[in-house]
């Protein structure tokens, strides 16, 4: 009988655990690679979110074999496959971690995803006919507090932000982490966002992409 050849290995690379976030189908978790400083999105080996009851928590290390998923639709192009993980330890300062890490966005909302976002009434989001962002993750060092307010008993976080003409507008988004929520989130609090999966709503003209708060470093 003839042999089958090896399967072919991922790449194996340290991962911090960056982001934990709820889905409708379970849990979206996020890590940065310490080789090359990649951002990564860890869906299961079938390409599915992780379940409920995945292991990983914010700020812990572990060891993971992934493969890369060349048929992402942009701007979620950071999924990857994770074949075998293995638990190293904990990063204890987060904060400066990321900061030595990675560049964060800093001031307006508009500063953020290449500036694609479009502003609605109180909602951020991206369309196709707007502009596609490189990625969908990201870390931003607000110049203005971010407020806690809960609607329909789901959280967001408001921040004002500057329109033409020296007025402000409010923004709100949508808060999706598995942290627990705090009422204020101070000025240049490094906080970590990302874009929801296209989405159409029954009144919008084209799909949306909606920006999401996914966590915070302080």
């Amino acid at each position: 009988m003839e042999k089958r050849p090896p399967r072919p290995r991922g790449r194996i690379e340290r991962v911090l655990i960056v982001a934990k976030t709820h889905m409708w189908n379970g849990l979206c978790v996020s890590g940065l690679t310490q080789e090359t400083n990649r951002s990564i999105r860890l869906l299961t080996a079938h390409r599915d979110h992780q379940p409920s009851n995945a292991p990983y928590e914010v700020g812990q290390v572990w060891q993971i074999e992934y493969r890369l998923i060349t048929s992402t639709t942009p701007p979620h192009v950071e999924d990857v496959r994770v074949m075998h993980a293995r638990y190293l330890g904990q990063q204890p300062n987060m904060r400066k971690t990321l900061l030595s890490r990675v560049q964060p966005w800093q001031g307006d909302v508009r500063n953020l995803y290449d500036g694609c976002l479009m502003l609605g009434p109180r909602s951020a989001y991206i369309t196709r006919s707007g502009g596609i962002p490189h990625c969908s993750t990201g870390y931003w060092l607000p110049v203005r507090p971010l407020t806690l307010c809960h609607i329909d008993e789901r959280a967001y976080y408001e921040i004002a932000y500057d329109i033409d003409g020296g007025s402000t507008g409010t923004l709100r988004i949508r808060f999706v982490g598995c942290a627990e929520t705090v009422p204020e989130l101070p000025p240049s609090t490094l906080v970590r966002v990302s874009l929801a999966r296209w989405w159409k709503q029954s009144d919008a003209d084209e799909e949306r992409c909606y920006l999401q708060l996914s966590g915070w470093y302080q």
